[in-house]
């Protein structure tokens, strides 16, 4: 098989001779690849026959298996790269056999404590918990020991970027933008610079660049406003729930009209403000009266399937935090709600929320009863005084179902196509 490389990854076939080699830049610029194709192969046939271990690091076996093998896999063959074995950790490559390890849990650290790692691949090394990169800097103690790796880059305060920036490192660090892989299609760049942009996330994803997190987190918010629910065919409805007891316990009705998701109904209770708790039992009674006009709906199109022979509607998808036990009993026992546990990733879900408002995937009916929602828009910001990424949490309970919606229902799907790098 002919491989074809770009200008920068064979720049970084030539230089990468240093103890430290990473590559760091946007998505879908070719980092990986060039890792893949070559510079993975090529190190641990170079180390063959010597002490220590050659091992392969990620955020967990998925993601190495997804990442690195089955890339590896379909250009070489299974016979050259084999699957990781699930009691030894172990996955032969080139005849060799290399460990695979999971980096998302300081516990993983115990895996590599007290061995002598001769070459060492990271992938998506910024997502690592710092402790397996501290034990890893200790274990590559063989002078022809050096690691590899890729990452997309995060806060400027990140403990990577600080260990990167010391003057006194043997280091090759090869910085990518988007611009770099002349392989993507031109619609495709277009697309995901549309989908990242007026973000950080568009000076780190598409520029490569380490951004600090500040200012607004939804900057367009004002541009998914819309006056009413348009006319068009209403798909489907889903509630999402942000559950609070003393803090605000808060529920969006959203409707899919012409593969728009529009938020226009809220029911919105903050037992801090009015003093007065309400108990789950209360929460439900008035879930069902605040949106009664949905499951009245379900509920006689349940009665008419029934009495013409057919089959009933789905029932009504409510999506709400995992951590709601209590809630979620309760739900489950109606007759109408088809709960969903909410995917909680924080950063993740904030990314495609903002990824669909500037798709136009997600839209606000600027009424009366979204007053909180377009409120909470309005003051949700980065915290600018954490080392990490997080919003600052003060009245975010709109956001936060909102971005459950989001994330579990997958509004913003990953574009995964691309034309291939080799040939």
């Amino acid at each position: 098989m002919q491989l074809t490389l770009s200008q920068k990854q064979n720049e970084y076939i030539l230089n990468a001779s240093h103890r430290w080699n990473l590559k760091v830049g946007a998505v879908r610029s070719g980092k990986s690849f060039v890792d893949v194709a070559y510079v993975v192969p090529s190190r641990i046939r170079a180390v063959a026959g010597l002490s220590g271990l050659n091992v392969i690091l990620g955020v967990s076996r998925d993601t190495i298996e997804r990442n690195v093998l089955q890339p590896m896999r379909e250009i070489y063959t299974d016979e050259l790269v084999g699957n990781i074995n699930s009691s030894t950790n172990i996955a032969k490559v080139c005849g060799e056999p290399v460990y695979c390890i999971g980096a998302e849990k300081a516990s993983q650290v115990a895996k590599i404590q007290g061995s002598s790692i001769k070459y060492c691949y990271g992938d998506e090394v910024a997502k690592w918990k710092k402790e397996v990169f501290d034990m890893l800097k200790s274990r590559l103690d063989k002078p022809y020991s050096c690691f590899d790796g890729s990452l997309n880059p995060e806060n400027p305060n990140h403990w990577l970027k600080e260990f990167l920036d010391q003057d006194n490192l043997d280091k090759y660090i090869q910085h990518y933008t988007i611009d770099d892989n002349p392989f993507l299609s031109p619609e495709y760049v277009e697309n995901i610079k549309k989908e990242y942009a007026g973000t950080v996330y568009y000076d780190r994803y598409i520029l490569g660049e380490w951004a600090l997190a500040e200012g607004l987190i939804y900057p367009m918010y004002q541009d998914a406003l819309v006056k009413e629910l348009p006319d068009g065919k209403q798909k489907d409805h889903v509630l999402s729930i942000d559950y609070g007891t003393m803090n605000a316990f808060a529920t969006i009705q959203w409707t899919n009209i012409d593969d728009i998701w529009y938020g226009h109904k809220n029911y919105y209770y903050s037992g801090r403000d009015t003093g007065v708790q309400k108990t789950d039992n209360e929460y439900l009674e008035d879930i069902e009266n605040h949106f009664s006009d949905l499951i009245n709906a379900y509920r006689q199109g349940v009665k008419e399937a029934i009495s013409m022979g057919g089959y009933p509607p789905s029932k009504i998808k409510v999506i709400i935090d995992p951590s709601a036990a209590s809630f979620i009993a309760l739900l489950k026992k109606t007759d109408w709600a088809k709960v969903l546990t909410a995917d909680n990733n924080v950063l993740d879900g904030i990314r495609e929320t903002a990824s669909a408002m500037h798709q136009g995937k997600l839209k606000i009916v600027d009424n009366s009863e979204m007053k909180p929602w377009k409120k909470e828009a309005g003051g949700y910001i980065w915290d600018e005084k954490s080392v990490e990424d997080k919003p600052v949490k003060v009245d975010d309970h709109d956001m936060d179902l909102t971005r459950y919606f989001v994330k579990t229902m997958r509004i913003v799907k990953v574009k995964r196509k691309y034309t291939p790098i080799f040939n």
